[in-house]
């Protein structure tokens, strides 16, 4: 069955990520155009990257919750890296496609000039685009930029495929070794600054995100539900402190750094939510949901960035918390109250809590065609902005550094429209065929056939 929970937080995963990449090219539009202005898109935005992190935990988690009760052995083994293998290349493959149709198309197979060189750069052109279609580790990042977290994937499934080889009873003892032996390889070396072949892959920090996922994996498959609502507000509460606080990334940040600020609180936010929804207390969700709103909302409010001083950071984080915990509280209290004097206008407000839930639900169905497109959106829309904000009449509109702020809001307004409704198209009409006929292929090669029955005499 599907854990709605799950698939919201996946929708937020890829709704965090699509304003990272939006603030980066509202920056690129301003710079391109001569402004000096900031980008309006600040706070808890500018370590959007943290999606991915989120992203991370849930796959851990998701790989173990799916094998449960199933029988270790190569055929298991292998229907589930069939499974996970399809699920992931086939959209890959053509939003990659995509955009190597773009630089074949515009700059040819020489590799020279400066768009080939603003992606494959030290990289032979044709061994570039083949590691990226397979989601090789390479120097580079892919040919679709946020690739490099699909080359990730690819290993966690390699891994785990082997994992369901052997007893489901070994698993905490092997991804107790699993993590020893990534801490291991990083401290004597072996994981480099970045994946690029596959020793720094298999010892990068980021793995043990995959493995705290797992580990909550086999929590929640263990049936333990303990206070599942308040670890949820203080899952949230850490997120929240860690997106405002961080400042600029560097090597740590991007490695350990990032398990520390985004991966413990991911693993607690899929607990709690998870058991939420396995014991029909969603409701907790929306005193959850408050504050994380208001609390980016004043972080935005607050302008901090991720190279503002530490005193400011620490500032507005430390005000927005407040502020946040504040409307949690006030909801809770309202929800109570309201549930003692006034019940029918709480039972009221459940059918629109149940639609927005509905349309988050939708949004984490199409989270993969959503990370793997927007930022083809994005950069499209930044260069029709770049075009009609040279016209006057309308720059005020479309000219990203124009005086005032209307050239931002329409920018991230119409680039998240486009992102989301693009993403819900792919989903519809690319996506889930490209699933269904894999799945459909699938059991034709793993179900067992079903008995002849025998005549009657």
């Amino acid at each position: 069955m599907k854990l709605q929970s799950i698939q919201i937080l996946r929708g937020i995963a890829a709704l965090l990520v699509v304003f990272f990449h939006m603030r980066y090219q509202e920056l690129k539009g301003i710079l391109q155009n001569g402004g000096t202005e900031a980008p309006w898109l600040s706070g808890v935005v500018t370590n959007g990257y943290a999606g991915v992190d989120l992203f991370f935990v849930i796959s851990g988690f998701i790989m173990v919750v799916v094998t449960q009760g199933d029988r270790p052995g190569l055929r298991t083994a292998a229907e589930f890296l069939f499974a996970r293998l399809t699920r992931i290349y086939p959209i890959w493959w053509f939003f990659a496609g995509i955009m190597a149709v773009y630089l074949i198309g515009f700059h040819g197979l020489s590799g020279a000039g400066q768009g080939w060189q603003s992606f494959a750069r030290s990289e032979p052109v044709l061994p570039y685009v083949i590691k990226s279609f397979l989601l090789m580790p390479q120097v580079e990042d892919p040919i679709l930029g946020v690739g490099w977290t699909l080359v990730h994937e690819v290993y966690f499934y390699l891994v785990f495929t082997l994992i369901l080889l052997v007893r489901r009873s070994w698993l905490p003892l092997i991804l107790l070794v699993w993590g020893l032996l990534v801490i291991g390889g990083w401290s004597i070396g072996l994981s480099g600054h970045r994946p690029e072949d596959i020793p720094a892959l298999v010892f990068f920090p980021m793995t043990m995100e995959f493995i705290m996922g797992a580990v909550t994996g086999l929590l929640v498959c263990s049936g333990l539900a303990w206070r599942a609502g308040t670890i949820t507000l203080l899952a949230v509460l850490a997120l929240c402190a860690s997106l405002g606080i961080q400042g600029v990334e560097t090597v740590h940040t991007l490695q350990w750094g990032r398990v520390m600020l985004y991966g413990f609180p991911s693993a607690a936010l899929i607990y709690g939510v998870v058991t939420l929804e396995r014991t029909d207390r969603l409701a907790w969700l929306i005193p959850a949901a408050v504050m994380f709103l208001v609390t980016v909302l004043v972080l935005q409010l607050y302008g901090t960035v991720d190279d503002s001083p530490l005193h400011l950071r620490l500032g507005g984080t430390i005000v927005a918390l407040s502020v946040g915990t504040l409307a949690m509280l006030a909801t809770l209290w309202a929800g109570w109250y309201g549930g003692q004097v006034y019940p029918h206008i709480i039972r009221g407000t459940t059918p629109w809590f149940q639609n927005v839930m509905h349309g988050l639900v939708r949004l984490g169905d199409a989270s993969y065609s959503l990370y793997l497109s927007h930022t083809i959106f994005i950069v499209v829309l930044r260069l029709i902005f770049g075009v009609l904000g040279k016209f006057e009449p309308i720059a005020p509109l479309f000219r990203l550094g124009h005086a005032g702020l209307l050239d931002n809001f329409t920018f991230v307004a119409i680039c998240l429209a486009v992102s989301i409704t693009g993403s819900l198209l792919s989903y519809r009409f690319v996506e889930r065929p490209m699933t269904r006929w894999f799945q459909g292929l699938r059991s034709r090669l793993f179900d067992p056939p079903e008995p002849r029955s025998k005549s009657a005499p």
